[in-house]
Order: C-alpha cells, then sequence, then structure tokens
C-alpha cells in the first residue's frame, strides 16, 4: 500500500539530508516557494534555520499549515470578502485559500 510519503535528499547549507514528506506536502512547498519567488530549496534552507531542535520533516509540515493557516486568516479579514458577505451566503465562491494544486 503506497503512503503518500517522499523520501528526497536535498543539500542545505552543504550538508546532505533527507526528508520524508507526504505529497501534499511537497506539492505545498513548491507551490509557496513560486509565490515567493524562490525555490523549493531556498524555503527549506530557511525552515533548516529557525527549526531549532524540531525534527526536519516536522519543522517542514508545521512551516506549510501556518502558511496557510495565516493565509485563511488574512482572507477571512479582507475587506473584498467582507464586502461580498451577501456573496458568500449565497454559494458564491469569491476567493480560494488553497492553490489550485492541492485542490
Amino acid at each position: 500500500m503506497n503512503s503518500g510519503i517522499t523520501k528526497r535528499s536535498v543539500l542545505i547549507m552543504g550538508r546532505k539530508t533527507s526528508i520524508s514528506l507526504e505529497d501534499l506536502f511537497w506539492h505545498a512547498l513548491k507551490d509557496i516557494a513560486a509565490e515567493q519567488h524562490t525555490s523549493a530549496t531556498a524555503l527549506l534552507v530557511q525552515i533548516d534555520q529557525k527549526r531549532g531542535n524540531t525534527n526536519f520533516s516536522s519543522a517542514v509540515r508545521q512551516f506549510v499549515m501556518a502558511y496557510y493557516i495565516n493565509l485563511a486568516s488574512e482572507l477571512r479579514n479582507a475587506p473584498s470578502l467582507k464586502d461580498n458577505d451577501a456573496s458568500a451566503r449565497s454559494g458564491t465562491v469569491t476567493h480560494s485559500p488553497l492553490p489550485a494544486t492541492l485542490l
């Protein structure tokens, strides 16, 4: 049975390490990198530098979740959503908090 977890080796600051993540998190990491006009590797370097004693794979998952939680919060508080509150209640979707590759 395929668990959907992919193990990849990456070079972080001249050090080879491996990360095991579900495919969903790999796709999300790549989408976030594209949104921020950087590479997934550059994001991994940032995550590695800030993770402390946290397992690297867990730190990546936490980063991805925090990114989308913050995005959802921003969308909930966006003036355009508040202005379109009536259309939201009628079932009209005006914004999607997740990239198309994650839907």
